[in-house]
């Protein structure tokens, strides 16, 4: 879709002067919502056919995530069989809405993820997930309903609400809650 010129170009001027990694996915190719967050370089994130990938409404893809849409194994086949000198394999992968992927993830081709989904910190996604539900672990298992977790969130005693108080004001503002913590 792009030369490698033109798509560094547009990696550095949209994720590192803009800093803002969600356009520079979609001047990438990827078709991806609104209310989304892409918390590393999109460039990384979304790897060499971004076009191949399409990305719901209020998804979070935290940092070191990387997508892949192609088969890299076949590297080898191509010494082995003749057939296969040139060959590649793609799958494109959907995300739906409401999900959060987390740090380090991997995310396999052709992957479909449903929605209200939440991928624990280094997963390896090698299958489709169903709606409402949380996966961890190498590969990625279902570990609970996203309804089993929200009760369980809603019943501990740390749920503080100060999203969008600055650093220092949640510092404060747990130090008062929670001074045992310090």
């Amino acid at each position: 879709m792009f030369s490698n010129f033109r798509r560094n170009l547009i990696r550095i001027w949209y994720s590192r002067i803009l800093r803002n990694n969600v356009k520079c996915a979609r001047k990438l190719g990827v078709r991806i919502g609104d209310r989304c967050r892409v918390l590393d370089e999109a460039g990384s994130v979304f790897g060499t056919e971004p076009w191949l990938i399409q990305i719901g409404d209020h998804v979070e893809i935290t940092n070191g995530v990387r997508f892949l849409s192609h088969e890299g194994a076949l590297w080898c086949l191509r010494e082995l069989d003749s057939e296969l000198k040139n060959a590649d394999l793609f799958r494109p992968t959907v995300v739906g809405n409401n999900v959060m992927i987390g740090m380090r993830s991997l995310i396999m081709p052709g992957v479909h993820i449903g929605n209200n989904v939440i991928i624990g910190a280094q997963a390896v996604v090698t299958k489709d997930i169903p709606d409402n539900t949380i996966v961890a672990g190498v590969p990625a298992k279902p570990i609970s309903t996203l309804e089993e977790f929200k009760e369980k969130m809603k019943n501990t005693k740390q749920i503080i609400c100060i999203k969008n108080l600055s650093q220092s004001k949640k510092y404060k503002a747990i130090k008062k809650i929670h001074p045992e913590w310090f």
